[in-house]
């Protein structure tokens, strides 16, 4: 399980997630309120944890391939 995560981390992870094609750009851009996205972006980049390096913005090799396999690029 995850550690807290500075508000820094959270985003550069959130986006890498997107960039990687694992999260829709607006998952969590339907809240305008800044209260309500980060929670938003918490849950998703939890729901992600497994997939970083811990303590880095990274995505592990293993995770890379998890991401190859179940969310291939068309």
């Amino acid at each position: 399980m995850m550690g807290v995560l500075d508000d820094e981390t959270l985003k550069m992870r959130y986006i890498e997630l997107v960039r990687k094609g694992v999260l829709e750009k607006d998952e969590c851009a339907s809240y305008e309120n800044k209260d309500e996205l980060k929670p938003c972006m918490k849950r998703k980049v939890e729901e992600f944890d497994d997939f970083f390096v811990p303590g880095t913005v990274l995505i592990s090799e293993r995770a890379s391939y998890r991401l190859r396999v179940g969310y291939p690029m068309e």
